[in-house]
């Protein structure tokens, strides 16, 4: 006999999400307002907030959320211990079969978490990373120089997936070694060797504000380039935005397109080369990773996101 439940479409896995936060009472109400509206709202198992160290309203906030939805769980750490600490409490925690790591300071659309965990109904997916926006003004040249990366990091992603500022996993890893600078890239790389394949979700929209000045953004891409230094000798990978002819491949077309702005190309381009060799040197000669998983945040990115989404 024919199986009448063949095609019947099966119901979407239970996500849980994990916001990592630290200091964000600016952010944290909205963001929690927009997970509470998602397309994939009924898939949400729990959402864990893991605050590490703070010093602000962020608890207060997350514990009010708490008391309307009990899916909304505060995991509060009297001191900041940093953001690899935070992610393996969630890894220990969610029992869910797809995770969503995310950082508190991002604004997701309403379809975000749907679109995400979409390709997972491929069961050769394991991790899938999203589109990151940003919300800086591209007219004064910081906020050129940051739209540039994340437009350079969509492309390349879209031939390389490579994980950002939100990721979707299968629930197959364990806590990371503690040691770990990237956490994404080291998720990434832990849910290949256990024989899946990474995705990339374009349509999966989150917004982020970078730095607001030169300096913060240059210190910011030092110190992520030291985190992708990390996992590329630790597990012998090649992160895709560190491939330097691929980045100038992409970066041409762009310039074709704005050409008028060469210039502020030209000074991008030094931005990163500065950044490239700085972190080179800290990496070879960093006395302890520990500076790298406590770092001192950029004001300029607490802009409110809410008010771009």
């Amino acid at each position: 006999m024919p199986d009448k439940t063949a095609n019947v479409p099966k119901a979407p896995a239970p996500v849980a999400i994990g916001v990592m936060a630290y200091n964000e009472e600016g952010n944290i109400g909205h963001l929690l307002e927009s997970l509470l509206a998602q397309s994939a709202d009924a898939s949400i198992e729990r959402i864990y907030v893991v605050a590490s160290g703070c010093t602000d309203r962020t608890c207060d906030i997350v514990t009010d959320y708490a008391a309307r939805d009990a899916r909304i769980v505060l995991v509060a750490d009297d001191e900041r211990q940093g953001k690899l600490h935070a992610v393996n409490q969630f890894l220990t925690l969610a029992s869910a079969p797809l995770l969503v790591l995310t950082s508190a300071d991002v604004g997701f659309h309403p379809t975000t978490v749907e679109r995400i965990t979409a390709p997972f109904a491929d069961p050769h997916v394991g991790v899938v990373g999203a589109h990151v926006v940003p919300v800086n003004t591209p007219d004064t040249f910081t906020g050129f120089a940051i739209n540039l990366m994340w437009t350079l990091h969509n492309e390349v992603s879209s031939m390389h997936p490579k994980m950002g500022e939100m990721l979707a996993f299968r629930n197959v890893v364990k806590p990371l070694d503690p040691s770990v600078l990237a956490d994404e890239v080291t998720i990434l790389c832990e849910i290949e060797r256990a024989g899946y394949r990474a995705a990339y979700a374009p349509d999966a929209l989150i917004e982020n504000c970078g730095p607001d000045n030169v300096l913060d953004f240059a210190k910011q891409r030092t110190r992520w380039i030291v985190c992708n230094l990390q996992a590329e000798r630790d597990y012998g990978v090649r992160v895709p935005t560190m491939r330097t002819r691929l980045l100038l491949r992409v970066t041409a077309k762009y310039i074709k397109q704005d050409w008028r702005r060469l210039h502020w190309f030209a000074g991008a381009a030094v931005i990163e080369l500065y950044a490239r060799v700085r972190a080179r040197v800290e990496f070879a000669t960093m006395p302890s990773r520990r500076q790298f998983q406590l770092w001192e945040q950029a004001a300029g990115t607490k802009s409110a996101i809410h008010k771009k989404v």
